[in-house]
């Protein structure tokens, strides 16, 4: 019954809850207090605290792959130009930057990865680019987010070069009072999937610090 994103103190029980639980709640109208069925353990990939069977963009191919970064930010990046669009996009009156303001800002950051087919047969990959923003799994900041994705066909033994850059709203998070602003600190920037490299998937992992 329980939506919320975020993971925290719920105000419903668990469909596991014991009936001597579900008794209290419609009791006194809330969780028990006694015990942990009021506790909602976070949704999606971006929140989920648990441990789950298999992670978000686990997937396998029927041939074996290689991510290679071959360019990337090598030193501290400014946010700046995030706090200038924010600012704009408040003067604007709206709480979302548009996509007219988006579309002529320069990226912060780009990345160019090379995509190798190391297997014996012709295949598609799926790159996935995911980034952990400072502090994630507190104060409401995500786990994770997935902020790019490109689909490249690769002959056995080739390479294909992707390139991909997250938006500047990638480097933003909302406070409690529902205020967005710039989130500063170490941004750890990985491809593909940690768990799915054991049996031949591609990952590799670059971390970037902000100012």
């Amino acid at each position: 019954s329980d939506f919320n994103m975020r993971p925290g103190p719920s105000a419903f029980v668990r469909p596991d809850c014991t009936e001597d639980c579900k008794l209290t709640t419609r009791m006194h109208g809330g969780p028990c207090g006694s015990c942990l069925f009021g506790t909602n353990p976070g949704r999606t990939h971006r929140f989920f605290s648990g441990r789950p069977i298999l992670p978000f963009g686990f997937g396998l191919s029927y041939s074996t792959w290689r991510y290679d970064i071959v360019a990337a930010p090598v030193n501290t990046v400014s946010l700046d130009p995030v706090r200038s669009m924010l600012a704009q996009t408040r003067q604007d009156g709206r709480t979302f930057p548009s996509l007219d303001l988006l579309g002529t800002t320069e990226p912060l950051v780009q990345y160019s990865v090379n995509v190798t087919n190391t297997g014996s047969v012709d295949a598609d990959d799926v790159l996935l680019g995911f980034l952990k923003p400072p502090g994630a799994g507190q104060n409401g900041v995500p786990l994770q987010s997935l902020w790019g994705f490109e689909r490249v066909h690769v002959k056995s033994g080739a390479s294909v070069n992707v390139i991909l850059y997250p938006s500047l709203t990638d480097f933003t998070h909302v406070d409690k009072t529902g205020k967005r602003g710039a989130l500063s600190g170490v941004y750890t920037f990985t491809f593909g999937v940690h768990e799915a490299a054991a049996h031949g998937m591609g990952y590799v992992e670059h971390r970037v610090s902000t100012t």
